[in-house]
Order: C-alpha cells, then sequence, then structure tokens
C-alpha cells in the first residue's frame, strides 16, 4: 500500500523588526502517520514523467501579468536534472486538482489551478505544497503533485501574488518550483539557509534585494540529490551517530539534529543532514579532501524552539577518500542550556531568516539578533572562510524593536570569493559557540537559466564587462555582442570560438590591458614587485579620473605614498635615486636602460623630479617589451580570477609562453582561452563546469 506525504505547508509569519512589517514564509514538514522501513524515499526509476497543467498555460490573479509560468516550471526541473541521473519527460494534462489524499491517479501533475482541491490543499499554505505518494516499506515513490496556492494570503488577508521578474512584494515563482520540486524527488527540509530546500521563502525586496538566489540550488542540495539518485562514482561520504548521555547511566539517541560539513580549505558548506530516530546520519556525495563538521539542535523547519544543547564542533579535520565512508560518531556529555541561540540575520536595517545574498568585493554591514548575541565581541564573530574578513571594531549595539538583542558589524568580501554557502561562527564572552550554517551565500548568477551560467550568453557578456571594464554593459551593446553568439544556435564549435572571440576583443578594446602594463613598470620601477590586486583596482579607478596623455597628477600623488619614501627618503640626492630605480629594472626586469641615466638625473633635479623620472622610464618601449608577457598573465589574474597570482600557477604561465614574441596576437588569445576555460573562473558563478582546458588545443 502506497501512504501520501504532504510536505511543504506554509504559513504566514510578520516579523516587526524596527524597519516596519517583514513577512515570510515558514514551511512545515507533514508526513503521514504511517511507519516506515525506509529512511529515504526517491522514484525508482531515474526517467519521470511530469505533468503539466493546462493552468500553467492561463495563470490566475495569484500571478503576476506576462510572468514566464511555464519557463519558470521548466527550468526549475532543468536545474535537479543537472545535478544528478534524472530525466524528466513532460507532458500536459487538462487535470487541474491534485490527487486527493485517499490515493492517487497515477499521474504526477504540476498545477496553479484555482479549483476547491487546490484551495483545501492549500488552506494553510502561503506558497505551495507537493503531495507524495509513496510505498513506506520500499520508499519507492509512485506520484507526487505539486500544487501553486491559488489563493495566497497574508495573516492580515492581503491578497499575495508569484512573478518570475523579481517584482518587489511578490514571491518568485521559479524558487517556489524548485523548493517544491525538491519534495517531488523526495528530499524533506534542510538547516543550511542557503539551500533551496530550506523551510522558508522570502519576497523579493527582502534586505530591499530580488529574492532569486532561493531559484539556484546549493552544495547542500547537489549532496542530497545525489545520494538519492546518483551518480557517486569517485565520492566519499561521512557517516556516525551521535548519542545524548547526558542523564547519568542512559544512552539515548539525538534525533532531529542538524549537522553539516565544510569544505576546510574554503569554508563552503558542503552537505547536511538531519540525524534519524536512532541519532545516525549521513554525509554523502563529498569529494576527497579535508571537511570541517558542526552540530546544531537549532530545527530544520526553522520553527523557533529553543535549542536543546549547545552548538558544537566534532571535528575540525575529518578526511574524506574517493569512495569509502569515514566514520564520525559522538557522545554529548552533560552541559548547560544552551545561552547564545542566534535567531536572525539581515542587512540594510532588516532582520530576517534567509540567507544574505553577498557580491564578491563589497563591504556590507551584516545584522544578528537573538538572545545572547550582546555578550559577543567583535573579535569572536567569523566566517569559516578566508574569503570574508569582519572588522571587529565596527561591533556595535543596535536599537531594533525586538524582544531579544540585536548588534551589528561590517564584513568585507572578498573580490574572488566564489559561488557556495557559508557559515556564521559566534563565541560569547564565556566561551560557548553558536552557527547559523549558511548564512552567507555568494550566487551572481541566480537569474541565468543554464546549469553552467557561463553558458548563458546574456550573463556571459555581462560578466565580462563588469571584469574587464569594472561596469556593466548597455542593453545596446548586450544585444551586438550576444548576436554573433546566438547566431551559432545548438553549434558547440561555434559557441567555443565566439565565446572566446567575445572575451579577447572586449579584453584588447578597453583599458585593462594597457593600465597592467602601465602599473606593473611602475610598481617594477619604484619597488622592485608587481603591483597587487587590491592596489591594482586602486590606481586603475584613479587612472580613469585623468587623461591617457596627462598622467602627472597620478604619478605626483604615487610619489608621495609611504612605500616609495621609504624606499627613497628624502635625503637621497639625484643621482642615487636614478641609480637605485635603473638597479631595480635591472634585476627585476632584466632591462638595462643605464644609457638613460645623464637624462634621468637632469629630469630628477626639476620640479616633480622623482614622478618625471618614473614616467620617462616606464614609457621606455625596452621595458614595455621586457614586461609584456609578465602584464599579460597578470592582467588575466585580475581580471578573470579576481586575486593576485599564486606563485607556481603565475610561474607555469610564464613558461608556457616565454618563447613566444611579444604583443602576439594568437599568444594572448591562447592566454584568454586558459583562463576563461579554467575551472576556478566558472567556479566564481557556480558548481558545475562545462569547459575545460581542452577547447584550447
Amino acid at each position: 500500500m502506497q501512504y501520501p506525504a504532504a510536505i511543504i505547508a506554509s504559513v504566514a509569519l510578520f516579523l516587526t523588526l524596527g524597519a516596519g512589517e517583514r513577512l515570510e514564509t515558514r514551511d512545515s514538514s507533514e508526513f503521514d502517520p504511517a511507519p516506515q522501513a525506509v529512511r529515504h524515499i526517491r522514484w525508482p526509476k531515474r526517467t519521470i514523467e511530469i505533468s503539466f497543467s493546462n493552468s500553467l498555460l492561463t495563470p490566475g490573479a495569484n500571478i503576476k501579468p506576462d510572468s514566464d509560468v511555464v519557463g519558470a516550471a521548466k527550468r526549475a526541473l532543468a536545474r535537479w536534472s543537472s545535478l544528478a541521473n534524472i530525466n524528466f519527460i513532460v507532458n500536459w494534462n487538462s487535470s487541474n486538482s491534485v490527487s486527493p489524499i485517499e490515493g492517487g491517479d497515477g499521474v504526477s501533475l504540476i498545477t496553479i489551478a484555482d479549483t476547491p482541491e487546490n484551495e483545501l490543499f492549500n488552506s494553510d499554505s502561503t506558497t505551495a505544497r507537493t503531495r507524495v505518494f509513496f510505498n513506506p516499506e520500499t520508499g519507492a515513490i509512485a506520484e507526487a503533485d505539486i500544487s501553486i496556492n491559488p489563493q495566497p494570503r497574508a495573516e492580515d488577508g492581503t491578497e499575495l501574488q508569484f512573478s518570475t521578474d523579481g517584482t518587489p512584494g511578490t514571491y518568485d515563482l521559479e524558487a517556489t518550483f524548485t523548493h517544491e520540486i525538491g519534495h517531488l524527488l523526495g528530499l524533506d527540509h534542510s538547516a543550511v539557509l542557503a539551500s533551496t530546500m530550506q523551510s522558508r521563502q522570502a519576497f523579493n525586496g527582502t534586505f530591499g534585494l530580488p529574492a532569486m538566489t532561493e531559484r539556484t540550488l546549493s552544495e547542500d542540495d547537489r549532496q542530497k540529490i545525489r545520494s538519492l539518485y546518483g551518480p557517486a562514482q569517485r565520492l566519499g561520504r561521512i557517516e556516525g551517530r551521535l548519542i545524548d548521555n547526558r542523564t547519568q547511566g542512559v544512552l539515548t539517541p539525538l534525533s532531529g539534529v542538524s549537522i553539516w560539513a565544510e569544505n576546510v580549505v574554503t569554508g563552503r558548506v558542503m552537505a547536511s543532514d538531519v540525524t534519524a530516530e536512532d541519532g545516525t546520519y549521513e554525509l554523502e556525495g563529498l569529494v576527497a579532501g579535508q571537511y570541517r563538521v558542526m552540530v546544531s539542535s537549532a530545527s530544520a523547519d526553522n520553527t523557533g524552539a529553543p535549542p536543546k544543547f549547545r552548538s558544537f564542533e566534532i571535528s575540525n579535520q575529518v578526511s574524506v577518500k574517493t569512495n569509502a565512508a569515514t566514520p564520525l560518531s559522538s557522545n554529548i556529555v552533560p552541559a548547560q542550556a544552551p545561552a547564545l541561540n542566534p535567531k536572525l540575520i539581515g542587512l540594510n536595517a532588516e532582520l530576517s531568516t534567509v540567507a544574505l545574498p553577498l557580491e564578491p568585493g563589497k563591504r556590507v554591514k551584516l545584522y544578528l539578533g537573538g538572545e545572547g548575541v550582546d555578550q559577543v565581541p567583535g573579535t569572536s564573530i567569523a566566517i569559516n572562510s578566508p574569503y570574508f574578513t569582519v572588522d571587529p571594531a565596527s561591533l556595535a549595539r543596535e536599537q531594533l524593536q525586538t524582544p531579544f538583542p540585536v548588534i551589528s558589524v561590517e564584513l568585507q568580501v572578498a573580490p574572488n570569493a566564489p559561488f557556495g554557502d557559508y557559515t556564521l561562527r559566534l563565541q560569547s564572552n564565556s566561551g560557548e559557540t553558536a552557527y547559523v550554517p549558511g548564512a552567507i551565500t555568494i550566487d551572481p548568477a541566480a537569474s541565468a537559466a543554464l546549469s553552467n551560467p557561463v553558458d548563458d550568453f546574456r550573463f556571459f557578456v555581462n560578466q565580462h564587462y563588469l571584469d574587464l571594464t569594472g561596469h556593466e554593459a548597455d542593453r545596446a551593446t548586450l544585444d551586438r555582442v550576444i548576436a554573433p553568439l546566438a547566431q551559432c544556435g545548438s553549434k558547440s564549435d561555434c559557441i567555443r570560438a565566439r565565446r572566446i572571440d567575445v572575451s579577447t576583443n572586449l579584453f584588447s578594446e578597453n583599458d585593462l590591458a594597457a593600465n597592467t602594463a602601465f602599473l606593473n613598470s611602475l610598481y617594477t620601477a619604484a619597488f622592485g614587485r608587481r603591483p597587487k590586486f587590491a592596489e591594482f583596482e586602486t590606481d586603475r579607478g584613479a587612472l580613469a579620473q585623468v587623461k591617457d596623455d596627462n598622467r602627472a597628477t597620478f604619478m605626483s600623488a604615487f610619489v608621495q605614498r609611504a612605500e616609495f619614501k621609504r624606499r627613497y627618503p628624502a635625503t637621497m640626492k639625484a643621482p642615487e635615486f636614478v641609480d637605485a630605480v635603473l638597479l631595480s629594472l635591472a634585476q627585476n626586469a632584466g632591462v638595462d636602460l643605464g644609457t638613460e641615466r645623464a637624462e634621468l638625473i637632469g629630469l630628477a633635479d626639476g620640479g616633480n623630479g622623482r614622478a618625471s623620472v618614473l614616467t620617462k622610464l616606464i614609457g621606455q618601449q625596452a621595458l614595455i617589451d621586457a614586461q609584456y608577457n609578465q602584464s599579460l598573465i597578470l592582467s588575466h589574474y585580475f581580471a578573470y580570477l579576481r586575486r593576485d597570482p599564486d606563485e607556481s600557477g603565475y610561474t607555469t604561465w610564464l613558461n608556457s609562453i616565454k618563447n613566444r614574441p611579444p604583443h602576439d596576437a594568437d599568444t594572448a588569445r591562447s592566454v584568454t582561452c586558459g583562463f576563461l576555460n579554467s575551472t576556478e573562473y566558472q567556479n566564481r558563478f557556480g558548481m558545475l563546469t562545462t569547459h575545460d582546458l581542452r577547447e584550447c588545443n
């Protein structure tokens, strides 16, 4: 016999938090009380037939006019299909209502229709519900129906809507579809805030931003779906059991406890689970590497119930091997009830329980609310990742209308922070630690439709303009540059070639290469080193304020820098200064410009002497040619990877082009291709990579 599980019932939750009423949804999972012999439910086959109700073609008042309903549903299916061995076959059906709880009709339906059955099914829901019919002994799913709420309303009766364009005050329909399809596939909720399967959906306009990151599947979502459907090749897992021995002589399994694993190097949340009734858990789908594992008793449904025990770290160095299970269990020893309980996070003076969508390279003011947060010093607030830096001196107590304290702190996000979800870590003055798993998400391509965002032409071109020029492309430019890509149709060879054309042309047509060459020569002459990424970004902005043929203002300011004055004190005479700079060029650039010495000494004695000497030197063709390869590689690290070069990679690149002539167009194209198709570049925007260096052969 098959039993239904009605998954995700959403109810409205109002919070008055100092910035006016905030409305978001809270999900609760309802499973049929019939006993299950299996922990997981899944479809028995990887080809799943889904029926779109004809209602998707005639949206009602619950959908904002001109919304792309069918496209949103198809994209949501494609996101899940791209992560696992799942093939969806879509057909159309005249049925409009979900099957009754007593039994299914064998049709897995997605509907937005306003029918009595759907209204009753969504009576306690704000966004949507999914009913799953499965065999409790085998876990095999036979049918699953999704109903988008035909009459969504807030608690005060306000009518709500869905949209697909980010309209403030609406729910994102594609995000709702994506979440519900996860339930259709057999997934329950996640305690990772940035996971698509976490239990809340925010309005568009929360924090003053579109709520589209909930469309995008996370590493946690990938781990969960692959644990059910694969592929599992070359993946490992962490598994174990959590026991509560706080009652003397009694060992009680810890059930319903959230546990998650983070990559030790990047800090990204990679997998999570909620312990079963016997206290067991499985963190599956992990690539070989080192992981940090944490535990919290906070509910995956974010019900607001107080934690049962204090959060803790099981291990900060768990080794996972390919195709193997790593055991990791823990017994909780007697401990006090938690006094530190972060409940809400926020931006722009708004608090919520959804992940904070941050942008690489930006500095933001982050809000934290909950019991005990005012007992956390600024030095004990951190993100478990090298891509984030908290400024402890910025810690402040905020006066918001909440029943618990609220603090704020400023956070700097690294320009090369990759796509992913990251955990917030707090430690109070008493030493107690608390975590908010997945509190921060980096997702610059949430609106992109494809599994690898760089394959989305519009995203690809606009991101290139941001990276290479520092600003977005206007609509006309986007359309013009995209046109040749679109003309390729589905011809992969054509698309690959034209992607490189777009990247190479944009690289050569803006001031990136020229500014990198100028600054690299300047820093080599003045400091005997190349510029750092942060210095380049600042100096490039300063250069943009002056004309290309008149950089005197910039150079005058440059020689007043503290590093320059330390290296060349005012007591240094003109010949000494010139000799020091010439020696720096000879040692660090391999260029002998001694024939210019007399003229340079004359310039050094002038009114703007040292700036004039540097200007003269870095304009020498011999130096420009000698530095060309270094500047070419450096500019690609700055533009494509948004970071300083690592010495190993930098040297490898230089060696690969050292025998090629300077200013060679084919050389520049091959370098651009290599960076463009690198895994690191693609991982800035998503989990999946669809390009590699073989495309550059």
